[in-house]
């Protein structure tokens, strides 16, 4: 059950953070498999610069899941600015990839499941 609530709090805090940057036809799809679970986003008229996306992937990337900590830090998230959000996105990840083209951003996540 916790597993379920914490990957609804990624999507949302991956939503909040499309909608602040203005993003349209925002597209979230999440899928369940035995081990993972993958949310992958697709949203369009983002603008972003190279060192806004540079240090968009490396924020996602530079904090290691640490499950230990994951429920702590979890039940501390409120509503904040954008980098706290994805802030709680990257420790509750393992894997954050970031694609752009044009004004199109993608955005995948997996995340390893705790609930087997």
């Amino acid at each position: 059950m916790y597993e379920n609530k914490k990957v609804s709090k990624i999507v949302d805090e991956v939503l909040t953070y499309l909608l602040g940057k203005n993003a349209t036809d925002i597209n979230i799809k999440v899928e369940k498999l035995p081990k993972y679970t993958m949310i992958q986003t697709t949203s369009q008229n983002i603008k972003l610069s190279e060192k806004e996306l540079v240090e968009l992937r490396n924020f996602l990337n530079s904090t290691h899941r640490e499950v230990e900590t994951e429920q702590y830090y979890w039940a501390l998230a409120g509503e904040g600015n954008a980098s706290e959000e994805l802030g709680l996105v990257a420790i509750m990840v393992d894997i954050a990839e970031i694609y752009y083209e044009g004004d199109e951003l993608k955005m995948d996540f997996l995340r390893k499941r705790s609930d087997n």
